[in-house]
């Protein structure tokens, strides 16, 4: 379910490139430090894009050093200096892909998946011993939403909601009381669309696998054809969801590192939306 969010890396230049791969080095640096190499192979572009998104509302200045680093052992790259903010991400990283890696198992059964989860098991606890709270809140949303999808629910906003509510509750743990309503209404509709967005591109895989897919349910379709003729429903949804984030940010009024955020939130997620609404068309 994750790896949706990102940037559109040919429409900015090499300098916000670089930034948005130092603040990634980032939360690498703070990866290794707390909880050894093997985790730092799982870290996601939607951690670090949160990462970006916190620094800005928190109005953080970042220091920046030269390292080298295991990937790059021969020439130096800008690293961001791993911070309480970085620190408490890297963790999130570890209880967020913990579980995704566990939803994989309940799903296929994968022994790929099983071994990678046993081997994610210490660093697991280690994060869930510092970060208690946001572990209790991500397995209670978890199960929420596999309640839902066992069930079979039809409703595409009742079942986005716990994954929605799960990104709300995410930043306000994070951001403690430095959060607010816009923030907060941001991280939600952005944790909608990355449920419907990964709803809507595993269509074809979910059906073959006779796996849970909100879309299918909720049409009650056997095939990504059949969808096909509902999209112009589907599409008006996820563009409602885009128009959501779209406010909530442009509320907020951020400052800092928006070159990066305005990438993410203004094209990549509308041209990642867009590719996968037409790939269902073609049908």
């Amino acid at each position: 379910m994750f790896g949706y969010l990102d940037i559109e890396k040919g429409t900015l230049n090499d300098g916000q490139r670089g930034l948005w791969q130092t603040f990634m080095c980032g939360l690498c640096f703070s990866t290794k430090k707390l909880y050894g190499n093997y985790p730092r192979m799982f870290i996601t572009n939607d951690v670090n894009f949160f990462n970006v998104l916190f620094h800005s509302v928190l109005n953080l200045d970042v220091k920046i050093d030269n390292r080298r680093c295991f990937s790059h052992p021969v020439k130096k790259r800008s690293v961001l200096n791993p911070t309480e903010l970085t620190d408490k991400l890297a963790a999130a990283n570890i209880l967020l892909t913990y579980r995704n890696i566990y939803d994989d198992v309940l799903d296929d059964n994968s022994t790929k998946k099983k071994a990678a989860l046993k081997l994610f098991k210490q660093s697991y606890l280690k994060a869930k011993e510092q970060f208690e709270e946001l572990d209790g809140v991500l397995s209670k949303r978890y199960a929420e939403l596999q309640s839902l999808e066992k069930s079979d629910c039809t409703s595409v906003d009742k079942v986005a909601h716990s994954f929605a509510a799960l990104s709300q509750d995410f930043c306000r743990i994070v951001l403690e009381d430095k959060t607010n309503g816009y923030v907060e209404t941001l991280c939600y509709n952005v944790g909608k669309w990355i449920y419907l967005i990964d709803a809507l591109d595993d269509v074809k895989k979910d059906i073959k696998k006779r796996g849970y897919n909100v879309f299918v349910k909720s049409y009650n379709v056997t095939s990504d054809k059949e969808l096909a003729q509902y999209i112009d429903e589907i599409e008006f949804e996820m563009y409602s969801v885009l128009n959501r984030i779209a406010q909530a940010y442009n509320d907020l009024n951020l400052t800092k590192y928006t070159c990066i955020l305005d990438n993410a939130l203004y094209e990549s997620i509308r041209n990642k939306t867009r590719l996968t609404i037409d790939k269902l068309k073609q049908n």
